[in-house]
């Protein structure tokens, strides 16, 4: 980030004067961080990707009033900070090239990644509490017309890639092709579950996205951040989908890790998880969601640069490779959920 488009920012949120050049901070892979020290303090300051479309705008409101929400709770966060003059809630549009680019900015929070050797008993009570107190948030204002965007169906797919640009890499295109049938089967998973939410499932809105890469370790507490996919969701999803991420080993998924995480939300008073496969279909819900917002990105669908387009090609093959790692764990999960529910 140039010192002028520093001070832009910064101006923007009434963040002071920039003291020295902005840091970038490794980790994001859909948008880019900075570190800012001002007069004023440390801040993180993020320029989100995003298309100037109203469906984009729409969801991100709802996102700004859920962190605004969980922030007036009481959740371990960083604080969001407001813009001077918003260009919408918390976003702060600022001319960069002869165009406008939209701002994030949160206190910066001294502290570290969450590693592996991180992930142990204490944090994994950590996260089941937090989901219970997301899942216990006061009703966000305007949400009632909030609407989720479900999976795409295999017709979809198999059209985006008879269809895909010129300059679409066959290799890729052949990978994502094969993976075709295991996201016609999580489809199906997903519609059939969907009938059971206000029913069995509970709608909530929340983070949407708990998971290691998203928790940065202080001294006094995890704080979870990246608040911008925040949302409506499923509590019951989210809680296996989240107790899946902070189990997950380098081949397989840790039974003790997961149900650690699960008995810890419900001691915080978290919804009750039938142990049936209906309860992971949040699990394979977000897996093509972000599949697929990447392919769209791989073949050039969306404003990226160069280098965000080559690595929409590495992520687009991971979440097929872990869609088609979860469904023959469903079974198993299953089991491990009533065992859970026979115990509590």
């Amino acid at each position: 980030m140039p010192a002028d488009l520093a001070m832009a920012v910064a101006d923007a949120f009434g963040l002071g004067t920039p003291t020295g050049p902005p840091r970038p901070v490794p980790g994001g892979r859909s948008h880019r961080l900075w570190r800012l020290s001002t007069t004023r303090g440390g801040w993180a300051v993020k320029r989100l990707n995003r298309p100037r479309e109203q469906w984009w705008l729409d969801d991100y409101l709802l996102a700004a009033r859920i962190q605004i929400a969980a922030h007036h709770a009481g959740i371990a966060m960083p604080r969001p900070i407001s813009p001077v003059r918003p260009a919408a809630a918390l976003l702060a549009d600022v001319p960069v090239d002869g165009a406008l680019a939209s701002f994030l900015a949160h206190e910066w929070c001294a502290g570290h990644a969450l590693k592996n050797t991180d992930i142990a008993p204490p944090v994994l009570d950590w996260v089941g509490a937090t989901l219970a107190a997301l899942h216990s948030l006061p009703a966000v204002p305007a949400s009632a017309d909030a609407t989720t965007h479900e999976p795409h169906g295999v017709e979809e797919w198999r059209d985006w890639l008879d269809n895909a640009p010129l300059d679409a890499s066959p290799d890729f295109v052949r990978a994502v092709r094969a993976h075709l049938p295991d996201i016609a089967r999580a489809k199906d998973i997903v519609d059939n579950a969907r009938s059971m939410v206000g029913h069995e499932l509970t709608p909530v809105f929340t983070h949407r996205d708990v998971k290691p890469d998203n928790v940065l370790v202080t001294p006094t507490s995890p704080l979870l951040v990246d608040w911008d996919g925040a949302g409506l969701d499923v509590a019951e999803w989210e809680a296996t989908r989240a107790a899946l991420a902070f189990s997950r080993t380098t081949t397989s998924w840790d039974r003790d890790a997961f149900a650690t995480v699960l008995r810890a939300y419900a001691a915080a008073g978290g919804r009750t998880i039938a142990p049936r496969g209906e309860s992971f279909a949040g699990q394979l819900r977000a897996q093509l969601s972000g599949a697929a917002w990447m392919l769209f990105r791989a073949l050039g669908h969306r404003p990226v640069s160069p280098t965000e387009r080559a690595a929409a090609h590495e992520h687009a093959l991971e979440l097929l490779a872990a869609l088609s790692a979860s469904l023959p764990r469903m079974e198993q999960w299953t089991r491990w959920l009533h065992e859970i529910t026979r115990s509590l």
